[in-house]
């Protein structure tokens, strides 16, 4: 027994980011649940972070003014508030720093954690005196500069009343070093009231806002519950209540945020109507608004930001309106226009919005994560702005057109541009015009007749050579700067080219020319421009075979190295093709098959370009790493992994699957029912033919895997390609050009050197997580570092994501999460549990999932880092130098999915347990218990990746709720169920795995893959029943519970039989004891004895979520009160049992559903995490005595 008395310590948190402010253009404030942190935008670095109290949830950050105390050092009050609480610190920013980033230090000042009312808005007020003229509320970076500090503060509640507190005396200096003690004493009797009003209008409030900074001048807008806002000045000159000065009457929803403009002459509200108004209050008696429409759901906020409206919203957006007040009225029309529409969050609502003077836009979202977007990205790469638009006309058609009649039409055909000063066109008549674009001064390159009237233009990438395909079927061929003499070459028969790719070839003077003619045909032609040489050569190489019904080529790439070309159709089909080394000795033109072929890259829209990379020596085993991107009218990207080419990866190395960090999808819920599955055409590995590159004899399998697919805009994609080491992705929407940076997650704008990443914070999930499971055992991946800590999650959003979890804390960075893999296998399946299992190799494991819809799957995870990656020492908070987590990459593939067994297909699968039998290390049992009462267990076999139904069953008449597993030293297994009913089953399936792998012959079902294995195409198969063996009755069934049982964890004590420790939806807490006996003749298992021995009825105040054991004398558990308990565990030697709280908590995640624990080798004590809408860690440490 482990007496040792430990508690949960608290070490991180992800919740939804309810508050920002900046302090200035590089530092924001930030409020997630009761941390307060302060981070330096321009890199993403954390400068400070408290912990307010664990009854915290802060709603508001309010900025006082900056006080200069040096040339380097400044200071600034402000104050959080949240509920009926409120504290006031002081932020202390140093920037004498030799490194480029600042310093700063938290110093807590007050607390006051009992006002009266719920707070609904706080302001900072000064003496009028001390105000170099008026001061606005909404933006207090634009105030003039205020030398000294506030003297009061006005609190505004939700009964519609106001109170103005002056402040005490500072009871601290300015700090050198941060005060690391949190006051608790309620410090409200230091604070003087001077100053109390009730509005005329009683009634409450779901949000206010104050103007101005004097009470003199200071104004309250009162948000009500009745659907329309008060307007009303706070000092009046006598009476108790204030009268109502304004009434704006308009809405029909609940108010749910209120602003004033900088200048107090106007008023936006945001309601539950979805709607956002402005009104125009400058007018005594006839008050104008406006009203603006865009948001689909409810409207939380919405500040006016001189020419913008920005608005945040349940939808999970941020939209820019434009400003109806700085509007011409002949621009009316279009006043609520929505500019731009900025999504990013994932799940349900932004709540926290704040803009900064160069125009950042930050917003925080309920998945926990901060992102930031830039204003002047709105005009920059609009096509509809004039300044960023230039017309170009062709000259005079008798300046290169000399016999010209005025019957001739003549306009551009088609258009390149070769570089940043020079650009192409073939015009109508058959010229070829060049444009130097800094001179404006044109000049002839070319006439052919053959280019009258139609001509498809395309140029090198290089910019030298272009090459227009004709109507005729021939390719003209030129050199912009003259190097050879014009060539035009036949391609086939007069059949009309429609489009032209010019590829790089094996050096600078060669190309590849592949064309798409009109007859679905497919040419490839060699180009050699030797340098000094008058004359070119181009040679066809042979013709490409397109698959039946196959629509038209839009993008082409050609690797020398490999001599492949890759095309990208219409239809959304990437084909990848093997080209002979020379086809000098043969006289008929070649028709190749594709070696590749994977449909539904992108859905069903076209596939707009290809890239093929090649990392040397980067991939497993110091073979080269060869990844394929593609590009897609879908608005997403794809990335691919090759295995077989010469040099490459091969079959099987798939721990450097994926070398992204986050957001990475499967598929989106804007495709129309995509489905991760049917991208594999033919199975999970997208196989080529039985051929090798070089030499067909050798039987080499060449593959091309899917990784992932990211969307990152609901307009398109054109282009992808490398800069700088750094992935960029260009695309259109919304009348707008834009450049995308993967890599930093931002969209490239004017001005965007202000941040790194448009990422500033990492997201958890958009909604309910129903299930986390850490991966145990996980072996640090190079000498020296310590254990990555792994876990992966699903819930409501239908996502797996799978995080890296950093325990430690520095001078400059807090715990953190990690995104390593963000995938939705698709749309509308709920993700409820997931189970890890492992393989052979150290770096690769399994994970099963299971949901909605009867969907499981089985995903192989395999981790890698940089071969050349060294073990990096860092200085932790406490000044110690420790080994950073390794900076893991991640690979998830989609192996096989499971079959349907049930009759009904809305059948859900409600949990998992996943074991493996000794002697069979390649097979993973899968234990699964469904919403229709059945329990099965499938086998998972590594050599067919593929799922055999082994066990079939049906018990308890109810929704099973939970499965486990308990492997026996003498080899049994018994597996335990829990249901809607109360019940907890026992059974003895040694027997029936034992009968099942006797007939499980892999000879014999190899043939029944097809059908027994789903993992193709889109109609999901049904399961064969070949080999399935029934159960029968269960061993023992204990009544534990009133009514469902939410958790049950079960555990082996040595010569104390087994523990099942169970809670359920009757708040109750119970232990159940089980003794079994083993008999080695007959392998099976009998129960000698089972009872529940112990029961609290009242163990939580709420349904108990989940259950874990951290060892064989403490119990945790969470429920639906938000609050987490220890328990003492003592069996007794009479069989019996007895539990005490050892102590309990408030946690800060709403709804939690699941809890996990994993042992962390250095600290040596286990780590805790709870998730449901956020999710939150605690380190079990041993109590301090």
């Amino acid at each position: 027994m482990d007496n040792v008395h430990r508690r949960a310590q608290p070490v991180h948190l992800t919740t939804p980011v309810t508050a920002l402010a900046y302090h200035d253009n590089d530092i924001l404030l930030s409020g997630q649940g009761p941390y307060l942190k302060a981070t330096l935008i321009s890199t993403a670095e954390t400068l400070g972070c408290i912990h307010l109290g664990q009854d915290w949830k802060i709603h508001q950050i309010v900025m006082a003014n900056v006080q200069r105390i040096s040339e380097s050092i400044e200071a600034r009050l402000f104050m959080v508030y949240g509920a009926k609480s409120l504290r006031v610190l002081r932020l202390c920013v140093d920037r004498s720093s030799e490194s480029d980033s600042p310093s700063a230090q938290f110093q807590h000042l007050w607390n006051i954690p009992h006002f009266k009312d719920w707070i609904v808005d706080a302001q900072w007020l000064w003496n009028k005196a001390d105000l170099p003229g008026e001061h606005p509320t909404t933006r207090p970076n634009l105030r003039l500069p205020v030398t000294t500090p506030p003297t009061s503060i006005a609190i505004g509640y939700a009964h519609n009343f106001v109170e103005v507190y002056q402040l005490p005396q500072d009871p601290f200096p300015i700090p050198v070093e941060t005060t690391h003690k949190l006051p608790t004493d309620d410090n409200l009797s230091n604070f003087l009231i001077v100053y109390s009003v009730q509005s005329e209008e009683h009634c409450t409030l779901f949000c206010g806002r104050f103007h101005n900074n004097t009470l003199e001048d200071l104004w309250f807008a009162s948000g009500t519950v009745f659907c329309h806002a008060l307007l009303w000045k706070v000092y009046h000159g006598g009476g108790v209540e204030a009268p109502v000065v304004k009434s704006l009457i308009g809405h029909e929803g609940i108010l749910f945020g209120i602003r004033w403009s900088d200048d107090g002459k106007a008023v936006c509200t945001v309601s539950d109507d979805r709607s956002i108004r402005i009104w125009d209050i400058t007018h005594p008696i006839n008050i104008t608004h406006t009203t603006h429409f865009g948001h689909t759901a409810r409207v939380w906020d919405c500040q006016i930001v001189g020419p913008y409206l920005i608005s945040i919203s349940e939808d999970a957006s941020c939209r820019v309106w434009r400003n109806p007040l700085l509007t011409n009225a002949a621009e009316a029309d279009d006043a609520s226009d929505c500019l731009a529409c900025w999504e990013g969050h994932e799940g349900k609502s932004t709540w926290g919005v704040a803009v900064s003077d160069h125009g950042v836009v930050a917003t925080g979202g309920g998945d926990g994560g901060i992102h930031l977007w830039r204003l002047d990205s709105i005009v920059a790469g609009t096509t509809d702005a004039e300044q960023n638009t230039k017309d170009i006309d062709l000259p005079a058609i008798t300046t290169y057109f000399p016999d010209a009649t005025d019957n001739d039409k003549e306009f551009v055909r088609d258009f390149v541009i070769t570089s940043q000063e020079q650009s192409v066109y073939s015009t109508n008549a058959g010229y070829i015009l060049v444009r130097d674009d800094e001179k404006e001064t044109w000049s002839t390159l070319f006439y052919s007749s053959l280019l009258k009237n139609y001509s498809s233009l395309e140029s090198s990438i290089c910019g030298r050579i272009v090459v227009a395909g004709c109507l005729s079927g021939r390719l003209v061929i030129v050199s912009v700067a003259n190097e050879f003499e014009p060539l035009i070459t036949e391609t086939l028969g007069g059949i009309k080219i429609q489009f032209v790719f010019v590829l790089n070839g094996t050096d600078r003077d060669n190309f590849r020319i592949v064309v798409f003619r009109a007859n679905c045909t497919v040419g490839v032609f060699n180009l050699n421009t030797a340098v000094g040489s008058a004359t070119a050569t181009c040679t066809h190489i042979c013709d490409l075979k397109l698959p039946n019904n196959n629509k038209a080529i839009h993008a082409a790439y050609f690797s020398p190295r490999y001599n492949l070309v890759l095309l990208g159709s219409r239809d959304s089909t990437v084909l990848a093709y093997k080209l002979l080394r020379s086809n000098a000795d043969i006289e008929a033109i070649t028709t190749l098959d594709s070696i590749i072929e994977l449909k539904r890259c992108h859905g069903s829209e076209t596939v707009s370009s290809i890239l093929m990379v090649t990392e040397e020596g980067e991939g497993v085993g110091g073979k080269d790493r060869i990844s394929v991107y593609s590009t897609g009218r879908d608005g997403s990207w794809t990335k691919y992994r090759f295995l077989g080419l010469p040099g490459g990866e091969t079959i099987g190395s798939t721990s450097s699957a994926d070398d992204e960090d986050e957001d990475v999808d499967m598929g989106d819920s804007d495709d129309d029912g995509y489905d991760a599955n049917e991208s594999r055409d033919k199975s999970a590995l997208q196989r080529g033919e039985e051929s090798s590159l070089d030499d067909r004899e050798s039987g080499t399998t060449i593959v091309l895997q899917k990784i992932f697919r990211s969307k990152i805009t609901r307009g398109w994609l054109e282009q992808v390609f490398i800069m700088d080491g750094e992935l960029l992705l260009l695309g259109f929407f919304n009348k707008k050009l834009f450049v995308y940076n993967e890599s930093k997650h931002f969209e490239l704008t004017a001005g965007s050197e202000l941040f790194k990443s448009a990422k500033l914070q990492t997201n958890f999930h958009g909604r309910e997580v129903r299930q986390m499971r850490f991966l145990n055992g996980a072996q640090p991946l190079i000498e020296g570092a310590p254990t990555p800590i792994i876990f992966a999650s699903g819930g409501e959003d239908c996502r797996l994501r799978i995080f890296q979890y950093i325990p430690y804390k520095t001078k400059n960075s807090c715990t953190a999460l990690k995104s390593l893999c963000n995938l939705k296998p698709s749309v509308g399946s709920t993700l409820r549990c997931l189970e890890w299992s492992y393989t052979s190799d150290s770096q690769t494991y399994l994970l099963f999932t299971g949901g909605a819809v009867e969907s499981m799957r089985a995903w192989q995870v395999g981790m890698s880092i940089p071969n050349s990656y060294q073990v990096q020492l860092i200085e932790d908070q406490s000044g110690n130098m420790i080994p950073e987590h390794t900076p893991l990459s991640l690979g998830c593939l989609e192996l096989a999915q499971c079959p349907h067994a049930s009759e009904n297909m809305e059948t859900r699968i409600m949990d998992l347990s996943v074991f493996k039998l000794d002697g069979h290390p390649r097979k993973h049992f899968v234990a699964a218990v469904y919403s229709d009462a059945a329990i099965r267990v499938w086998l998972f076999d590594e050599a067919v990746n593929s799922f055999v139904l082994a066990i079939d069953a049906s018990h308890h008449a109810k929704c099973i709720l939970q499965v486990s597993h308990l492997k026996l030293e003498e080899g049994g297994v018994l597996m335990f169920t829990a249901a809607t009913d109360g019940k907890i089953a026992v059974w003895d399936i040694t027997g029936a795995l034992d009968r099942f792998l006797e007939v499980y012959s892999m000879d014999a079902i190899k043939a029944s893959q097809a059908s027994s294995s789903s993992s193709v195409g889109r109609e999901r198969k049904r399961a064969r029943r070949d080999h399935v063996q029934a159960l029968g009755t269960p061993a023992v069934e204990v009544s534990a519970h009133m009514s469902g049982v939410n958790g049950l964890f079960v555990q082996d004590i040595g010569v104390d039989g087994i523990v099942a420790v169970s809670g359920g939806d009757d708040n109750a807490l119970s232990v159940t004891r089980i003794k079994t006996v083993w008999d080695a003749k007959l392998r099976t298992i009998k129960v000698s004895s089972a009872k529940a021995v112990y029961r609290n009825a009242y163990a939580h105040g709420s349904a108990i979520q989940a259950v874990i054991m951290i060892n064989n004398s403490e119990v945790v558990t969470t429920s639906q009160d938000q609050t987490l308990t220890m328990w003492g565990l003592n069996l007794l030697e009479d069989g019996g049992a007895d539990m005490h709280m050892l102590e309990t908590q408030f946690i800060h995640v709403p709804d939690p559903s699941t809890m996990d624990t994993i042992a962390i080798r250095e600290k040596q004590h286990p780590l805790v995490a709870i998730a449901g809408i956020g999710a939150q860690f605690f380190d079990i440490e041993p109590a301090q005595q």
